[in-house]
């Protein structure tokens, strides 16, 4: 009696790159929610982020034979997110925040903070502070791994995403 074992990252690349659709839908159905979830906490816009999302994916099935396998397809799928939700951002001059975002109070409806505008304390944090949040708590990145990507020391990342914290208690509080 064997029991159906899901193939793991690099399995479903290696079908994907043989021509197997199948697995890029069962990639896309692994990682889809957390990728969408981080252009949310990046752009604070749910159209925007759906539409990240979907250009997000495009660009990872155009560029998935550079994906090297010396690192999880995670942290490579999250790296590629976040520069394109940022390099969006720096090119939209103007972006409109709606107050009625569903992606995030829908989530926030689960949380235990529900009573907290979540979405009003990540709008006063700046997109550098809110990427390095997500990259922290929604992307699993290690302190040595944010401080390349955003060119800092690992002490001043640390006391960066400590101060963060201080701060959204603070706001929290007020």
């Amino acid at each position: 009696m064997s029991s159906y074992e899901p193939l793991t990252d690099n399995e479903l690349i290696d079908a994907i790159q043989q021509g197997d659709i199948s697995a890029f839908e069962e990639l896309y159905d692994r990682y889809a929610n957390k990728v969408l979830k981080r252009c949310y906490f990046i752009c604070l816009h749910a159209e925007t982020a759906r539409d990240l999302l979907q250009e997000v994916w495009i660009k990872v099935f155009l560029h998935l034979h550079t994906f090297r396998k010396q690192s999880a397809f995670s942290s490579w799928l999250y790296r590629l997110t976040t520069n394109h939700c940022l390099n969006y951002i720096k090119t939209k001059t103007h972006l409109e925040l709606s107050t009625e975002d569903t992606v995030f109070q829908e989530a926030s409806k689960e949380d235990s903070t529900a009573g907290v505008d979540v979405h009003l304390l990540l709008q006063k944090l700046s997109v550098e502070d809110r990427t390095i949040l997500a990259m922290k708590f929604m992307g699993e990145y290690t302190y040595e791994e944010i401080a390349v990507i955003c060119k800092i020391g690992v002490s001043a990342t640390k006391m960066r995403i400590s101060r963060l914290i201080v701060k959204l208690r603070e706001e929290i509080r007020s």
